[in-house]
């Protein structure tokens, strides 16, 4: 279905993304700034290992994912304005035509609903859809960690499946092939730029059930590539949020 079917349940999705809560303090911009390995970074998310982690109470809906693609860049293509950070390893992300009907203009990752030539597997749906809408291919694709499951407003059961592109050039916006029906463009954002708390320009907590908060963020991101500003909110923020925080923290 590509990524319509799944960005039509963003913004009532968060109060359902239930594996994590607010844990910044545990990540400072000190820990961004010592200089982790691209290596150690990689092995903490590798960490999340890639068994499935529903609830019970997914058991029998229907299933969406989005893939996570991360990506190491050279010194010699890091933009001037982030090379302040230790880690090269970069997050793509992709804008939806602003002429959408259903949250136009809004960053998100690839991803969409599981079709039945998906076999079950999240991971097939997650490296199709960003094979469909950006031409990464899935050979390209190392997985290294797959998420908690997320349940959403529309009862759809959602995972977020994290890969490492390689060769890294293949997830350079530049190189990338783009389903004008779905994405109007994509850029790329430090991942350690989430681990820093100034980054986030807002959060608000949102209350879900009766005892738990959940906090939506938000970051604006200005890509020197392109000259534009992007903002990063809602499920997405959420998820590069719990990404970095495990990839950053000490």
């Amino acid at each position: 279905m590509g990524i319509v079917g799944f960005f039509q349940i963003t913004k009532p999705i968060l109060a359902f993304f239930a594996f994590t809560g607010d844990h910044t303090n545990s990540i400072t911009e000190n820990a961004v700034a010592k200089g982790m390995t691209g290596n150690t970074v990689l092995q903490k998310l590798r960490s999340l290992g890639l068994e499935k982690k529903d609830s019970p109470h997914h058991m029998g809906l229907k299933r969406a994912s989005v893939l996570v693609p991360l990506f190491e860049r050279s010194s010699d293509t890091t933009e001037p304005a982030t090379r302040q950070y230790s880690s090269n390893l970069h997050v793509l992300f992709t804008q939806r035509p602003i002429n959408m009907s259903s949250h136009g203009g809004e960053v998100c990752f690839p991803g969409g609903r599981q079709d039945e030539e998906d076999n079950g597997d999240d991971v097939v749906t997650a490296t199709r859809e960003a094979y469909e809408e950006v031409g990464l291919h899935p050979q390209y694709v190392d997985i290294i960690g797959r998420m908690e499951s997320i349940e959403s407003k529309h009862s759809l059961c959602v995972t977020p499946i994290i890969g490492l592109v390689r060769p890294p050039y293949k997830a350079e916006p530049s190189n990338l092939s783009l389903n004008a029906d779905e994405v109007e463009a994509v850029f790329a954002v430090p991942l350690a730029y989430f681990a820093n708390p100034a980054n986030c320009v807002s959060k608000t907590k949102i209350k879900y059930g009766s005892s738990t908060d959940f906090v939506m963020r938000t970051y604006l991101f200005d890509d020197v590539s392109s000259g534009r500003r992007f903002q990063i909110w809602g499920l997405t923020a959420h998820i590069v949020h719990a990404v970095a925080e495990l990839a950053f923290e000490q």
